[in-house]
């Protein structure tokens, strides 16, 4: 049934109003947008014309009948809400009644719409309806066309030049469209966009099943390859919710779940020189949070290189009753009850996703023919396949651990410096040095330790500067002669190497804690240029895999180069069936 917009009481008025929300030509566009959206829209088409200041903005949503037309620009009028319980259940995007009424007191205003579901024969049919700057209607006119609605804006602000004036360019403006869009598409995949600069066609995304597809039609340089995808329900038992807060809310949950999903471009082949790909939604909105912000810079911390950042994009669904949208005219910043909860789950959900893990990492796929192939040489041959180990009896966890989340067989090495490795969708080049750095910089990060040095190492010519850092790591050093210092302790990986002296200076030269564990992981970790048996190569390997970040070294450096069989067969121009000569 089509829900009947009305002016809010004044309570409700007085809890949400939040002033003018429309301040330039994309804030037109975000709230038309949001209203097409809530409308069940799947198609958005937008024109504009950023010099007439026109706005055009067609959808194939639920359409209105007359009388929500006439009613749909007064002040403070909606179908999103009726009273105060309300705010504490909203799953829309707009609620407020605001936008239409601004945008006729600010422009000419013009909608034209047909219901989709109409509740009599006598609404099954379009209207075009003007409205005057209070939101009255003054003209009504029968029209032909598709459910759905088409809402035109013109002269935006034309009877306040000043404000003309003072707004950004008109390539500015259209970059904050481009922005909205863009953030809006990635919450809303199922929904097919066009954007229309003048008789341009200047935007199209094409729909997706998650915003994992939609994202490289964003950014030109990501590929769906470099994105990992994470979809998790969240229980909300975890929330450690009152009872007694909780069940005032229970019977009113328009979500009947909590979710998170997380599209990360994998460090080692993604990432931007500003963290502007850092976002988070809630609710089908992104929003400025900046403690999930940080939280997923800093979980991303020593992944990739120097002065470059991540792109993540996190949308979570969180119980309305949890969230308050009143921080904010254009509802771009929230409050949010268990922010420390949310900031957990992010930190998980990311930390899952940088694994080599079955489940975010699908075996390579093979054909049925080939299925058979295997199956038949297992039984006359000593090897067996990853599917075969897991679903034969009598294995046990500690095997399945040894073997790792992923199969991959040290065959060779290369030059002293890379390894070479099977894996059942092709072969992996691993570098050793930095595979064993990241293996022994994980290790510093859960047990940092110093411990004493005897006899004392003795450090020469040391600045006043260098002193100071050697404290600060808690590295204890006295004096011990002139231009001599003793230090007394060192960390534990350190304390037994021939070159203990050198380590302890490039220690003092500068940085904090965590530039100390990467400094002494990337002198501990193994040289390219040593020799390493196949016993020491698979076991580096099974280490490696089993880190929390096996893609990149601390210094944001890939660890590894895949060369996928099916890259192979196409070098190869290998077209034929395995099998097909024998007759399976």
């Amino acid at each position: 049934m089509q829900s009947k917009i009305q002016t809010l009481p004044k309570e409700v008025v007085n809890l949400i109003a939040a002033g003018e929300v429309i301040d330039s030509l994309a804030a037109v566009v975000r709230e038309l947008v949001e209203n097409s959206l809530d409308a069940g829209a799947t198609r958005i088409i937008i024109s504009i014309i950023s010099e007439q200041w026109r706005v055009q903005i067609s959808d194939n949503g639920m359409g209105m009948n007359l009388a929500n037309l006439k009613q749909a620009a007064h002040p403070h009028s909606t179908s999103k809400i009726t009273n105060l319980q309300d705010l504490t259940k909203i799953s829309s995007l707009g609620f407020r009644g605001e936008a239409l009424h601004s945008l006729a007191n600010l422009s000419n205003l013009e909608i034209l719409s047909r219901p989709k579901s109409p509740i009599s024969e006598n609404e099954n049919e379009g209207w075009r309806v003007v409205y005057n700057e209070q939101g009255k209607a003054v003209e009504v006119e029968r029209i032909a066309i598709a459910p759905g609605t088409i809402v035109k804006v013109s002269n935006l602000f034309g009877k306040w030049p000043v404000r003309r004036h003072g707004m950004p360019s008109p390539a500015q403006q259209m970059r904050g469209i481009q922005l909205i869009i863009q953030q809006i598409a990635l919450c809303y995949p199922d929904v097919t966009w066009q954007v229309w600069q003048g008789s341009k066609l200047w935007i199209q995304i094409s729909p997706g099943a998650t915003a994992k597809q939609i994202l490289p039609q964003l950014l030109s340089t990501v590929r769906l390859s470099d994105l990992q995808y994470i979809q998790q329900e969240i229980d909300e038992e975890e929330l450690n919710i009152e009872t007694a807060n909780f069940s005032q809310y229970q019977n009113s949950q328009v979500l009947d779940r909590q979710s998170l999903e997380l599209v990360l471009g994998l460090p080692d082949r993604c990432h931007r020189r500003r963290p502007d790909w850092v976002k988070v939604a809630i609710n089908g909105r992104v929003v400025k949070v900046p403690e999930l912000e940080q939280i997923i810079i800093s979980s991303l911390a020593r992944t990739c290189p120097r002065d470059r950042y991540p792109v993540c994009f996190i949308h979570l669904q969180i119980f309305p009753y949890q969230i308050n949208w009143n921080r904010h005219p254009a509802k771009t910043e929230i409050y949010l009850d268990n922010l420390n909860f949310w900031q957990q789950q992010i930190n998980l959900a990311i930390g899952k996703a940088l694994q080599f893990s079955s489940d975010i990492m699908p075996e390579f796929p093979l054909s049925e023919r080939v299925e058979k192939i295997l199956k038949v040489s297992e039984n006359t041959g000593n090897y067996q396949t990853r599917r075969s180990i897991e679903v034969s009896p009598g294995n046990t966890e500690e095997k399945e651990r040894e073997l790792g989340l992923i199969e991959l067989k040290a065959i060779a090495q290369l030059h002293n410096t890379y390894i070479v490795a099977e894996h059942p969708s092709g072969i992996w080049l691993i570098e050793q040095h930095i595979a064993h750095e990241r293996i022994l910089y994980e290790q510093l990060c859960d047990a940092w330790q110093l411990i004493d040095l005897e006899p004392p190492i003795i450090l020469h010519n040391l600045s006043s500067a260098q002193i100071e850092q050697l404290q600060r790591l808690n590295i204890e050093v006295e004096t011990f002669g002139d231009l001599l210092w003793a230090a007394r302790t060192a960390p534990e990986m350190l304390a037994k190497r021939n070159d203990t002296a050198d380590a302890l200076v490039e220690l003092s030269k500068g940085g904090d804690l965590e530039s100390a564990k990467v400094a002494t992981a990337c002198r501990s970790a193994i040289r390219n240029g040593t020799p390493l048996s196949l016993p020491e190569m698979q076991s580096l390997l099974n280490k490696w895999q089993l880190t929390r970040n096996p893609r990149t070294c601390p210094h944001g450096r890939p660890i590894y180069l895949p060369l996928e069989e099916s890259a192979l067969a196409r070098f190869f121009r290998r077209h034929w069936v395995i099998g097909k000569s024998h007759g399976i």
